[in-house]
């Protein structure tokens, strides 16, 4: 960063919440965005691990979440949420991925 963003001007103070939210749900379909590509259809996104390092709020983070999967199922890829609302399948065929219990 070769400088601060506009956005933390004093003037903004009241929008920073609304700012770190959007922030953090572009660096979560950054970090999804790679596990797809990856080709990683059998296994599951760790929503409680990105949650714990990035976000540390669990109504934000359902609320990403949330966005993330309509966003997938409007690109064509099925989502399973799994493990107590943890973890995230993407997955492309019919049938569940072999870990979804």
């Amino acid at each position: 960063m070769d400088q601060f963003g506009r956005e933390i001007r004093v003037t903004n103070k009241d929008n920073f919440s609304s700012i770190k939210y959007e922030k953090n749900l572009s660096k979560l379909r950054k970090h999804i965005y790679n596990f797809v590509l990856d080709g990683n259809e059998k296994d599951f996104f760790d929503i409680d691990s990105f949650n714990r390092k990035y976000i540390k709020d669990i109504n934000n983070m359902n609320n990403m979440i949330n966005t993330i999967v309509q966003e997938l199922n409007e690109l064509g890829w099925k989502t399973y949420i799994g493990f107590g609302g943890t973890g995230l399948y993407i997955y492309s065929s019919d049938e569940l991925p072999s870990g979804v219990y």
